[in-house]
């Protein structure tokens, strides 16, 4: 067994009866003044400041093109409605007995659909119907509108 030698006394650590001074003011010390916890308290005060009407103009124009999408599916949906139609019943008195649905006029704030129906001279026979839909996002804003328009066509043997 090996035997390790009695070192004796350590030069570098000192003792633990002797007094360690205090560090000056100035120098490193641990922790933050007043000073700097005021300021550091404006500089996040003014990030927050700006970055909510950021997130709440983000939260509009989400909003907005959420709206504006629903539009577009919903004239979409009824010109898709309306090519299931025999020619005969596309009508002006057919079309103006067309609705929103209540989820719809729910989500688009004071909606309104106009369905126009225009059949041209001109040969072959056609019909040309289009979809607009007309909301107001909220009060004081400018209206907004979506317009989709197609084009119908007689075809052979259809009445």
């Amino acid at each position: 067994m090996r035997r390790i030698p009695d070192v004796g006394h350590v030069s570098n650590v000192p003792a633990l009866n002797e007094h360690v001074e205090n560090v000056p003011h100035g120098s490193s010390r641990a922790g933050f003044s007043l000073l700097e916890m005021f300021v550091a308290a404006v500089v996040f005060g003014t990030v927050l400041m700006t970055f909510l009407p950021l997130m709440q103009s983000v939260g509009t124009q989400q909003r907005m093109t959420d709206q504006r999408l629903l539009a577009l599916r919903e004239a979409n949906n009824m010109l898709e409605q309306l090519s299931q139609r025999k020619w005969n019943e596309l009508t002006a008195d057919e079309l103006a007995k067309m609705t929103l649905p209540d989820d719809v006029k729910s989500r688009l704030p004071q909606a309104a659909l106009q369905i126009d129906l225009s059949e041209p001279a001109e040969q072959p026979p056609s019909k040309r119907v289009a979809v607009k839909l007309s909301w107001t996002p909220r009060s004081g804003q400018a209206p907004q509108s979506v317009q989709l328009a197609t084009w119908f066509f007689q075809t052979e043997g259809q009445p």
